[in-house]
């Protein structure tokens, strides 16, 4: 599947760990991003699930307009004004990728049920599925289709299926991906079989090069047995793996991969290839030739 983004933005804990802290320790951020674009009043009602989702997608969109914006220039024949060129932006599908949802709010409103209580009507409606794009397809006015996806381990490398499906199809020739997860509640702590990171990831993809391509991207993907994680992990059950074996969800390796290959974060282990192997699938990611610089 070939792929060529226009944009591309990212947001997680860890990152924001390395920015605000000056002493080299490991400390979570507890600061969410700022939502300008967003009214107030809905801006406070926002889980940080939503906030990561919004953030990372709004400056996906806004880059892609930007270089969009700049091609124009470049092209007088090309009449169109700034705002004319963003409203047209707006109107783009959106595939939406979330392994466990906004689970922190799932996991709350179980609780009042199993205690009985009544769970809120706004609380319900906004953790479902796809409430996140939902709202901001509200918040942009737009009015194109939206999937959301949730395949285990495999959901952000998933979103990438449905968006190439999407775009062979001729129903769209750009298209919003954003994917977003935060670490299991305490509650599910036990459960959890990946590094926990507050995480989301977000870009602008086409079928088909533009004069705004900042990269191009091959995925592909097989089959994975499990055979041979059965003998590394010796088939154990019922003991929970040490947090420091697990590793990084999908999206955050892509993340680090893309950075790196590009040049934007030192190259300490360089490679051209990331391979990614989930529970079902082993996936692979190259960047193809003419990729531009970020």
């Amino acid at each position: 599947m070939k792929l060529h983004l226009e944009s591309i933005s990212s947001w997680s804990t860890s990152g924001a760990e390395k920015t605000n802290n000056t002493d080299g320790m490991q400390k979570k951020s507890s600061v969410w991003p700022k939502l300008e674009f967003v009214p107030a009043m809905q801006r406070r009602r926002l889980s940080p699930f939503a906030k990561i989702a919004l953030y990372t997608a709004e400056n996906a969109l806004s880059a892609a307009s930007i270089l969009a914006e700049t091609s124009a220039s470049e092209a007088p024949e090309l009449e169109i004004s700034e705002l004319e060129m963003s409203e047209q932006l707006a109107q783009i599908d959106i595939v939406f990728s979330s392994r466990h949802g906004d689970l922190h709010k799932t996991s709350a409103l179980l609780t009042d049920l199993a205690a009985e209580q009544d769970i809120s009507p706004t609380a319900f409606s906004t953790s479902v599925h796809n409430a996140v794009p939902g709202l901001y397809s509200i918040l942009k006015h737009n009015k194109q289709a939206i999937n959301a996806i949730s395949a285990g381990k495999d959901s952000f490398f998933y979103a990438f299926v449905d968006a190439y499906a999407r775009l062979k199809s001729g129903r769209a020739n750009k298209l919003l991906i954003v994917h977003v997860d935060r670490e299991l509640p305490e509650l599910y702590a036990q459960f959890q079989d990946e590094q926990q990171v507050d995480h989301a990831v977000a870009m602008v993809v086409t079928l088909t090069p533009t004069p705004a391509t900042i990269a191009n991207i091959d995925i592909n993907f097989s089959a994975f047995s499990g055979s041979e994680k059965g003998a590394d992990n010796g088939d154990k059950q019922g003991v929970q793996q040490d947090t420091a074996e697990l590793n990084l969800p999908a999206a955050l390796c892509f993340i680090n991969w893309f950075d790196t290959n590009l040049g934007l974060t030192p190259k300490i282990v360089p490679t051209s290839t990331l391979q990614y192997t989930s529970d079902r699938h082993i996936w692979t990611c190259d960047l193809i030739s003419g990729s531009m610089d970020v």
